[in-house]
């Protein structure tokens, strides 16, 4: 079965309001034991928390954040980091855009290096800076 690596706006999409069904029907779909996300989504959800400016938005997001509904609890185990194996996979990548002329951003990058070294496809749904790479799009119909 294939093992997923989340993508950050992959998480972001399941807490809005309204997430798209698709997302909602591709995850019904999967075993939980085959979604995993980086060390860096959670930073970056935390970045983009701390960056709101104060009020209820924020708050209900930071206590959504550390809840038990909150992606540390819910990927509890399945939370992959950037070691050094993911680090010389980031190095090619980040190389290799340069070296076609389409550099790649680099936290992208370390998502998709992350997924490489852990046998992962990246779940995104943001594919422009993930050209070349083998990603799938889960809010897009089959």
């Amino acid at each position: 079965m294939t093992r997923y690596l989340l993508d950050t706006n992959i998480i972001s999409e399941t807490i809005k309001p309204r997430p798209s069904p698709l997302l909602a029907k591709w995850f019904e779909n999967q075993r939980d034991d085959n979604l995993f996300i980086s060390s860096l989504t959670l930073a970056e959800i935390r970045r983009g928390i701390l960056d709101l400016p104060k009020g209820k938005k924020r708050d209900a997001l930071h206590k959504w954040f550390l809840s038990v509904d909150g992606p540390s609890s819910i990927f509890r185990g399945r939370i992959l980091s950037f070691n050094e194996t993911a680090s010389f996979i980031w190095a090619e990548l980040m190389a290799e855009g340069k070296k076609i002329g389409k550099p790649r951003d680099g936290f992208d990058m370390i998502i998709a290096s992350v997924a490489h070294a852990n046998d992962c496809i990246v779940a995104t749904n943001n594919e422009k800076d993930f050209v070349g790479l083998k990603i799938f799009n889960p809010l897009k119909a089959l």
